[in-house]
């Protein structure tokens, strides 16, 4: 500590004028009463920016804590069980084409190894896409490649996929 400065601090005022110590008294006020206006500017402000931000942050909450309560439903639902073997899988990604209004689709689907199908075909595009979000979702089928060509027809795409069954572990 320095216990030199409140010495010097003394000296240096025991030698002003009576005038020079007023002024700087003045001056001390009026800074120090500068600050404290500034600070309490400053708390006005946050307190205001705040107060517009609450409702917003409530909003985020509650759609976070919604979100979250999906998250948990999701995690409670268990998966439906893919199919095991190549004619089980077959079976269900043809039942799921006459589903989804693609006869040609079942008829083109091929084995291709174990626990993997093969569809050469052109299908309207758009009923192609959701069969195939069909497959993933609702049968734990996954697409593993695709190829996807404009056919002539109009909304029409020649398609070459290979769908597999997900990988255990």
């Amino acid at each position: 500590m320095n216990f030199a400065a409140p010495a010097r601090l003394r000296a240096f005022w025991a030698v002003r004028q009576p005038r020079e110590r007023t002024f700087l008294i003045a001056l001390a006020t009026l800074v120090g009463a500068a600050i404290l206006a500034q600070a309490i500017w400053a708390s006005h402000q946050a307190r205001a920016r705040l107060k517009k931000q609450i409702p917003q942050l409530r909003q985020q909450v509650e759609t976070l804590q919604r979100q979250a309560a999906d998250v948990q439903q999701l995690r409670a639902q268990k998966p439906n069980p893919a199919p095991i073997d190549g004619s089980a899988l077959l079976s269900a990604a043809v039942a799921s084409a006459h589903a989804a209004a693609l006869p040609d689709a079942a008829r083109q689907l091929q084995l291709e190894g174990p626990g993997r199908l093969r569809l050469r075909a052109t299908l309207p595009f758009d009923r192609w896409i959701e069969w195939a979000a069909a497959l993933q979702r609702d049968g734990r089928i996954r697409l593993v490649t695709c190829r996807i060509e404009a056919a002539a027809a109009p909304g029409s795409a020649r398609i070459d996929a290979l769908f597999s069954l997900p990988e255990p572990g």
